[in-house]
């Protein structure tokens, strides 16, 4: 799986888009007894379909009984809502759960639910049956190469990227383990954050030189895209270390971070931008020195460190 999961998705998006989508509506395909239209999202999941060899062609249903069973642990999906900025959690289970917090403002006239339960939203319109390759597209939804996934609901609703919310999915944990802290106190040793990052969380600020009037237009826009990670990273650590005075019982972190190897010796020769590409693309085709970057990046000594810190942590 760990060569196919790396084939080239990108040009049967590009061929959908050409083919089918300038032509929606006119070919369609029919699953668990619906019809739908044939887009660049189908074209998607069918090919990814292809590259893992079915093994993920479910239903959320079918996964129910091995999560409660602890045969696979359990998932929670948390793409965006992009009509206001609300998450959609998609799940085997109910995981209404994950907005207890409100339970401590009993006297609060206007809760804002932070999230939505796709299987008590969808309880009477077969949502237990959705794809699970669809629940992993709608929480991957690349701006312009995938499109928006629009729920049928009054008035309907847009589904976008997971990471527009949370990138790294730390402040679903907190609510998880803050929905669970008692029992987690009293029946385990503790709790082990794991964050698998297509970045390093700490890299020194950028040199800014020779601003020209276009940089001084664009900055501020620029600026927060840039810095959209770090801010999503000072939300999570202020959520982490909260959660130290309300758990009673250990809370430890590792980080696994990308960082290509390939090309370190030669990396302080190039330029910021030829330093950029030697990271492997944000894309759906890599290179094959893109794919090697990503597995060695597992051999670097901070990852390696950060390997023998979770072996010590659940020994």
């Amino acid at each position: 799986h760990q060569r196919k999961i790396a084939t080239d998705n990108l040009n049967p998006l590009i061929f959908s888009l050409l083919a089918n989508d300038l032509f929606v509506g006119l070919t369609k395909f029919e699953y668990q007894g619906q019809r739908y239209s044939r887009d660049r999202g189908y074209t998607f999941e069918e090919q990814l379909n292809i590259d893992t060899e079915n093994f993920m062609d479910k239903t959320l249903t079918d996964y129910r009984e091995p999560e409660m069973k602890a045969t696979v642990p359990m998932i929670i999906f948390s793409p965006t809502i992009i009509n206001d900025g609300r998450k959609l959690y998609i799940s085997p289970q109910p995981v209404s759960f994950l907005n207890s917090e409100i339970l401590n403002f009993p006297t609060y006239d206007n809760p804002k639910l932070s999230g939505i339960d796709f299987q008590q939203l969808f309880a009477e319109h077969g949502g237990s049956n959705l794809r699970f390759l669809s629940a992993l597209r709608m929480s991957a939804t690349f701006p312009y190469i995938t499109p928006n996934t629009t729920l049928p609901t009054a008035p309907p609703i847009q589904i976008m990227d997971a990471g527009i919310s949370d990138n790294f999915g730390i402040s679903d944990a907190v609510r998880f383990i803050y929905s669970f802290r008692e029992w987690i106190a009293a029946n385990t040793d503790g709790i082990v954050i794991v964050s698998i990052r297509d970045s390093p969380k700490l890299s020194p600020i950028a040199e800014q030189q020779g601003n020209t009037l276009i940089d001084d237009i664009t900055q501020p826009i620029a600026s927060v895209y840039n810095n959209f990670e770090n801010f999503q990273d000072i939300t999570n650590d202020n959520l982490v270390g909260y959660a130290r005075s309300w758990f009673k019982g250990n809370i430890d972190r590792v980080d696994i971070q990308y960082m290509p190897t390939s090309y370190v010796p030669i990396l302080q020769k190039m330029d910021s931008i030829r330093q950029h590409n030697a990271r492997a693309s944000l894309s759906w085709r890599l290179t094959t020195r893109e794919k090697q970057g990503v597995v060695e990046t597992l051999s670097t000594q901070p990852n390696q460190d950060a390997l023998k810190k979770l072996q010590d942590i659940i020994r």
